[in-house]
């Protein structure tokens, strides 16, 4: 696995990205967790919306820890 070397500008660009992914992400799975009712398809559609908030969470820390490690 290559490990690489971001600019500070770069991780600030990156972690701008998937913050605005996670709000979106965030957004969507509220919205349709608000259902008093789901049908089966809307069942995997907010769980996959989780799983995926959860990753952009997980690389936003991944990149703040790197910003954290620069200084």
């Amino acid at each position: 696995m290559k490990i690489e070397k971001l600019s500070v500008e770069e991780i600030n660009k990156k972690l701008f990205k998937l913050k605005e992914e996670h709000a979106k992400f965030d957004k969507l799975s509220d919205t349709l967790a608000q259902k008093s009712f789901f049908t089966p398809q809307e069942e995997i559609e907010l769980k996959m919306l989780r799983k995926k908030k959860l990753q952009k969470k997980d690389m936003i820390s991944y990149y703040e820890n790197l910003l954290k490690n620069e200084s």
